[in-house]
């Protein structure tokens, strides 16, 4: 992975243990690098500052419901396109339907396999980590065009001053 984008996960998670458990599944991989919030309320303005490169969120939290969370991070122009992740203990197919009707890339029955985990946060880190690369590009490439364009508009004034004036 590039340096300029690290894998980034942050855990919006009210339980301790559950926090806990997901560090044990992830202090082996020297390439991720964890954030955990306790707090689901001030999750949107930690995922902003920090910008992650997946956000790994439970669906039961007692001040937020975690389909909320999901539409307020899809609404947000930072985060609406970091990968989310759902955590839940819930297996329906109605539940899952919604979480990804409202914006989820992925959904796991919590805790789930360690193996399995560190492979989905690599898989959606690293589409996200190309999607930020191609937007940088991207961007480079107009600017580079701009200038360009700027360029020529000045050689096209200057040769046209060398050229003598109408009859």
């Amino acid at each position: 992975m590039p340096e300029d984008h690290p894998i980034t996960v942050l855990l919006i998670d009210d339980q301790a243990i559950v926090g806990e458990a997901v560090r044990r599944m992830l202090v082996q991989e020297p390439d991720i690098r964890l954030e955990y919030c306790q707090d689901p309320t001030k999750a949107l303005q930690m995922a902003g500052a920090l910008r992650p490169t997946v956000i790994l969120q439970d669906l039961v939290m007692p001040e937020i419901d975690g389909l909320t969370l999901v539409k307020f991070f899809r609404a947000n122009r930072d985060t609406r396109e970091i990968p989310l992740i759902v955590l839940s203990t819930k297996e329906e197919a109605t539940t899952k339907a919604e979480a990804f009707a409202l914006g989820a890339n992925d959904y796991l029955v919590k805790l789930p396999d360690p193996v399995e985990l560190i492979a989905r946060i690599r898989y959606h880190s690293k589409a996200y980590i190309n999607l930020l690369e191609r937007n940088e590009a991207y961007d480079a490439l107009m600017k580079s065009q701009a200038a360009l364009t700027n360029e020529l508009n000045q050689a096209s004034a200057y040769v046209r001053s060398l050229l003598p004036a109408k009859l």
